[in-house]
């Protein structure tokens, strides 16, 4: 059979495959365009809270102004009793409570700290903090204001007052995510693992379902995916990214040194997975249920250093681990090519290896 036949006939035998043409194409716009919705305001805003004021003074209602004002919080009720907040915040009508001691004010004159309660469900752990982040900042704010009236009733010029507070200014400014945003910290590394996920996917089912068990069905098949997820690529690391105001500093080209590699030893590990399963739905599930253990794993969403020994060495058998770290680097950080020359090799290492071991298991498949 001549090439011309072979590419025909791999060509054919991937677009009439509902499962694969729904995977590599459907699977990865769908994603491109769902994935990222969530996140569309990057950090949780105006969380609506219960306040408990045991003081009921001046002061205290000051502070709830404050708590209200703030960015993070909306003061949306009054409550008598902590007990109250309980089942509001089981019952999802509130993120939180935060509760003004008695005697708040009085101690404030005298120079004491009133401790402030924050309560909340904390394991929803963005908007607890985004919560404590706001009581926090209001604390500060009435304290400063405080500490300054207290200084001018001795006779201190306020800008004098304002200075002994505050010795030193804070200018904080964030690198790398700049919004400080949860979509720019985690897009840019999924869309690598779904990348990853659905091209197993389908050159898994691809290799599965083939009656032809020449090398140059294999070729023809990996030169075919190459060609498409080539595009998809481009596609996830540029106009995706852009579309949803992720940070995007890399030139094409090291991108792409990057991504040839990857895709070689991902399809390579399509290929002996589909060698191993014959079944397409045990495929999908294989790959699904591996997602989640490799993205925690791959070392941004939870720091490498913090990981089991026999767990990071293993993400590194992972095509998406360097590729992860690398793109993210490269993109996101504005890393040179220079500095990515271990995950280049570890891609190419890892690219050799599968792709000698899927053309091995190919040949013994035919014999």
């Amino acid at each position: 059979m001549s090439w011309r036949n072979i590419f025909s006939y791999e060509l054919k035998k991937l677009f009439s495959n509902p499962a694969v043409v729904f995977t590599v194409f459907g699977g990865i716009i769908i994603y491109s365009l769902l994935y990222p919705l969530p996140y569309d305001h990057q950090l949780p805003r105006e969380l609506n809270v219960a306040v408990v004021d045991h003081d009921n003074s001046q002061q205290s209602r000051a502070f709830v102004r404050m708590l209200n004002a703030t960015p993070q919080l909306n003061v949306s009720m009054n409550l008598s009793q902590e007990a109250e907040a309980s089942k509001l915040i089981a019952g999802k009508e509130i993120e939180g409570v935060i509760v003004i001691p008695q005697h708040f004010y009085r101690d404030l004159l005298m120079g004491k700290s009133p401790v402030i309660s924050v309560g909340g469900d904390a394991s929803f752990f963005l908007v607890y903090g985004t919560i404590v982040e706001g009581a926090v900042s209001s604390g500060s704010t009435l304290g400063a204001q405080v500490k300054v009236a207290k200084a001018m009733m001795k006779d201190i010029p306020q800008p004098l007052a304002e200075k002994q507070y505050t010795p030193f200014s804070l200018n904080m400014v964030p690198v790398f995510n700049p919004t400080t945003g949860y979509g720019d910290y985690v897009v840019p590394g999924v869309f690598m693992l779904i990348l990853q996920q659905t091209l197993l996917i389908a050159s898994g089912m691809l290799q599965a379902g083939s009656t032809a068990n020449s090398r140059r069905h294999l070729a023809a098949r990996s030169l075919i995916l190459f060609a498409i997820y080539s595009v998809m690529s481009m596609y996830y690391l540029g106009g995706s990214l852009s579309f949803n105001g992720v940070n995007r500093l890399a030139e094409p080209a090291s991108l792409a040194m990057i991504m040839v590699p990857f895709l070689l030893a991902t399809m390579g590990v399509g290929t002996l997975i589909g060698s191993a399963i014959k079944r397409p739905e045990i495929i999908t599930l294989t790959v699904l249920l591996s997602s989640m253990p490799l993205l925690f794993s791959s070392g941004f969403v939870w720091p490498t250093s913090a990981l089991p020994d026999w767990i990071y060495w293993l993400a590194q058998l992972s095509p998406s681990t360097p590729t992860i770290q690398s793109t993210i680097q490269l993109n996101q950080m504005g890393a040179t090519l220079q500095s990515q020359q271990g995950f280049i090799t570890q891609l190419w290492g890892l690219a050799f290896i599968y792709l000698a071991l899927a053309f091995i298991t190919q040949m013994r498949r035919k014999r």
